[in-house]
C-alpha cells in the first residue's frame, strides 16, 4: 500500500447535525478517497459512524467547552494526539476548539487552517477577541463572499489569508433520480400532505431568526392555494411551538400550516415541495439549503442578503425578496405558484446545471484538499 501523502486532522466541536459537521464529514471522505489520512476529533455525535465508515479515525475529546478552566488538560490529551498521529496539518472549524489547540498547532510547529461559517457582528471587546482566534491560522477559509467581508470589516490586516470556499452539494445526495418511492411516500406521511395541493416547505432550526413568523404573514396574502409544513419546528420548546401556532390561528392559516418534527431523510421530503423558502431575518452565513433545493430542481425563495444573494440567480434559479418585507415575499412567493409547470419546469433544470457548476461537493472538496497541500507546502518552504 502506498504511503500516505498527509495526514490532515480536522477539529470541531461536535459531529450531530448542521453544515459545519456535513462539511466536516465530506472533507473526510474526500482525504480518505485522495489517499490521505484523515482524523477527526470532537466530543461525538450521531455523525461519527459516517467518519469511520468512510475509512476517518475519530477521537472523542471535550473539545466542544468554552471553559477556559479545563482548556490546559485537553490540550494535554489533544497534544498527545496530534504526536501520535504525526499530524501534518491541523483545521479548526470552530472558536473553542481554536482557542483549545492553536498552540498545540505552534508547540508541535504544524500549519493551521481555521474556517469561519459565521458573521463577526459589531460586538464588544471581549467578544471580538473571542473571535479573533479564527484569523489566527496560516490560512483562513471563509464559506462565502458575505462571510470574507465579515472578516475583512472586524479584522482587515488578514484579508490577504482568506480563501473564499463555498460550501458545496452533494449532487449525488440530491439527485431527484436517486431518491426511491418507498422514501419519498414515507416522508409524504410523516410531513402528512394532501394531494394536488402545491407543497411548500421551510426546513429550519426551531429559531425565530430564521423567519417563522414573518413566513406566516407573508402566506396570509398569498390568495392561491397551497400547504406549508415548517420542518423542524416542532422540535422547539412548548412556548417556541405556541407563538408559531398562535400566529398561524391569527392569520386563519390553520388548515393550510402545520409545524413538524425535522426529518433525516430531508432529501425525499425536499422532493415534495414545490417552493422551499428560507425566510431567514438576519443574512445567513451561506444557507446550503438553498443549494439543495436547486439541486433537486426545486424553486428556492430567500430575502436578498447574505448567502443567498450570492447563490439565487432573481428570476432564473430562484427568487429574491426584499429583506423582512413581507409583502415582497408574499409577491414572490405567490408569483411563484403561478408559474406553469413548464416554467417551473425551466428554472429547476437551469438551477440543477448552475449549482453542478458552482457549488458542487467535489468542487469544495478539491479546492479544499488543494489549500491544505499548497499551506504545507509553503510551511515546510518558510520553516
Amino acid at each position: 500500500m502506498n504511503k500516505k501523502k498527509y495526514t490532515i486532522a480536522q477539529i470541531l466541536p461536535a459531529l450531530n447535525t448542521g453544515g459545519v459537521e456535513r462539511g466536516t464529514v465530506e472533507i473526510s471522505k474526500a482525504l480518505v478517497d485522495n489517499n490521505f489520512k484523515s482524523i477527526v476529533i470532537s466530543s461525538g455525535g450521531y455523525m461519527v459512524s459516517q467518519i469511520t465508515r468512510n475509512g476517518g479515525i475519530h477521537y472523542d475529546l471535550d473539545v466542544h467547552t468554552k471553559n477556559p478552566l479545563k482548556w490546559p488538560k485537553i490540550r494535554s490529551k489533544l497534544k498527545r494526539i496530534l504526536e501520535s498521529e504525526n499530524v501534518d496539518l491541523i483545521h479548526f472549524c470552530s472558536r473553542a476548539p481554536a482557542w483549545i489547540g492553536i498552540p498545540i498547532g505552534v508547540i508541535l510547529d504544524i500549519p493551521v487552517i481555521t474556517s469561519v461559517h459565521m458573521r463577526f457582528r459589531k460586538s464588544n471587546f471581549l467578544k471580538k477577541y473571542y473571535n479573533s482566534i479564527l484569523t489566527k491560522g496560516n490560512s483562513i477559509i471563509a464559506i462565502s463572499k458575505h462571510i470574507e467581508e465579515s472578516i475583512t470589516t472586524s479584522f482587515p490586516k488578514v484579508s490577504a489569508k482568506i480563501k473564499i470556499i463555498h460550501r458545496g452539494v452533494d449532487l449525488d445526495l440530491f439527485n431527484p433520480s436517486k431518491i426511491n418511492p418507498a422514501r419519498i411516500i414515507a416522508q409524504s406521511k410523516h410531513l402528512n400532505l394532501k394531494d394536488n395541493v402545491p407543497v411548500i416547505i421551510m426546513a429550519a432550526r426551531p429559531a425565530m431568526w430564521k423567519g417563522y413568523q414573518v413566513l406566516i404573514k407573508a402566506l396570509s396574502k398569498v390568495k392561491h392555494d397551497f400547504q406549508c409544513v415548517l420542518i423542524g419546528a416542532s422540535d422547539g420548546n412548548q412556548k417556541f411551538q405556541n407563538i408559531l401556532i398562535n400566529k398561524i390561528i391569527q392569520s386563519k392559516l390553520e388548515t393550510k400550516i402545520r409545524l413538524v418534527n425535522s426529518t433525516r431523510d430531508i432529501q425525499a421530503a425536499m422532493i415534495l415541495g414545490d417552493l422551499i423558502i428560507m425566510p431567514s431575518l438576519t443574512p445567513e452565513p451561506f444557507g446550503r439549503i438553498v443549494l439543495e433545493a436547486q439541486a433537486l430542481g426545486k424553486i428556492p425563495i430567500a430575502f436578498d442578503h447574505g448567502g443567498a444573494s450570492e447563490t439565487i440567480i432573481d428570476g432564473k434559479t430562484g427568487f429574491l425578496a426584499e429583506p423582512l418585507n413581507a409583502e415582497s415575499l408574499s409577491e414572490k412567493i405567490s408569483f411563484a405558484l403561478s408559474l406553469k409547470p413548464q416554467k417551473r419546469e425551466k428554472i429547476g433544470e437551469f438551477a440543477r446545471k448552475f449549482v453542478s457548476k458552482n457549488y458542487s461537493h467535489d468542487k469544495m472538496c478539491n479546492l479544499t484538499l488543494s489549500l491544505y497541500k499548497q499551506i504545507i507546502a509553503e510551511y515546510k518552504i518558510n520553516g
